[in-house]
């Protein structure tokens, strides 16, 4: 299936078909399409571990962002507004009054172009024209794909051509089991403090995680975390300083049994999501995205997600698949 169309697929925004790339080694395979430059499966053995579509026509009718890049602006900005140089912009109200993850036609609903492709690589691009979604600067977007061993790395660039934001993700749901629901999952977040939220907006301030259900320092059983039962998320994790600017470090770590996912990182959040509004398989699959802090525009003591003309945005995303002894 390298390079080619799996099935034919149907006719989505912006016209094109979906194509399905396979990357493979002796020890895991994955496979990534063009829509949404999306993850559509990464198998250790026989087992999938990603939750959500695999075929091209449940890839166009999906409606969780599974395995999607989202951009320009992945999570919320609150009254989908915001002000830049002194200039304020109006984005499309896409999650009640809000703005999510780019808008009624994000990254995660285009298609993107095929730049190279190898056993072990697949590279993909796109460009937002400026004024898309009512963003400014028109933006060049490559997202890279490459699987060593059972490591899968995703590396994200952009340039935009006048000042505008950025945060980039991807949204891929992870089942462990390959089947079911989360529940049985344990999960380690290596963070300290998360920022509260009021109606999924952060209230702007930072808050340590001590003695609450957001402490998952150590690991913590998804369904019946701390004896309160199910641990429901949807929330912004701060990592530290350390995986700050190009600084690639763990954030977290998902096991059930003896597999284990780990996620390493350079992002400054971590957004937790437990699926329980997924709208065919609620908690079929956690997410867990590492990207800018929700809302950010509105917060001045939040890491920037503003990208200046001629800057280039990186981030880096890796998740690896091990069996514990």
């Amino acid at each position: 299936m390298d390079g080619q169309e799996k099935a034919p697929g149907k006719e989505a925004r912006g016209g094109g078909r979906v194509r399905i790339f396979a990357l493979r080694n002796k020890r895991a395979s994955v496979s990534v399409c063009n829509y949404g430059a999306r993850l559509l499966s990464f198998r250790l053995g026989s087992k999938d571990v990603v939750c959500g579509p695999k075929s091209p026509a449940e890839v166009l009718a999906d409606t969780n962002y599974c395995g999607a890049i989202c951009g320009r602006v992945a999570n919320r900005i609150a009254g989908a507004t915001f002000r830049l140089k002194g200039k304020n912009y109006k984005l499309a109200a896409n999650d009640g009054r809000n703005h999510l993850h780019g808008g009624e036609v994000g990254f995660s609903h285009r298609y993107w172009n095929l730049d190279e492709q190898s056993d072990e690589v697949v590279m993909l691009s796109m460009v937002s024209p400026a004024g898309e979604e009512g963003y400014p600067g028109q933006v060049a977007v490559r997202a890279c794909y490459g699987l060593l061993d059972t490591k899968l790395t995703l590396t994200l660039l952009a340039f935009s051509t006048g000042d505008t934001l950025l945060n980039l993700t991807n949204h891929v749901y992870w089942n462990l089991a390959g089947r079911g629901n989360i529940d049985a999952h344990s999960l380690q977040i290596d963070a300290d403090h998360y920022t509260p939220m009021a109606e999924h907006i952060p209230t702007g301030s930072v808050q340590h995680v001590r003695g609450g259900n957001f402490d998952l320092r150590r690991p913590q059983c998804l369904g019946s975390a701390k004896g309160r039962g199910p641990l429901v998320l949807d929330d912004n994790y701060v990592l530290s300083s350390a995986a700050r600017g190009n600084a690639v470090r763990r954030a977290a770590c998902l096991t059930l049994g003896s597999l284990q996912l780990e996620l390493s990182t350079d992002a400054p959040g971590l957004q937790v999501y437990t699926g329980d509004g997924m709208s065919d398989s609620p908690r079929g699959g956690i997410a867990l995205e590492a990207q800018g802090w929700p809302d950010a525009p509105h917060h001045p003591d939040f890491p920037t997600i503003q990208l200046r003309a001629g800057e280039l945005f990186t981030r880096t995303i890796c998740w690896e698949l091990r069996r514990s002894k």
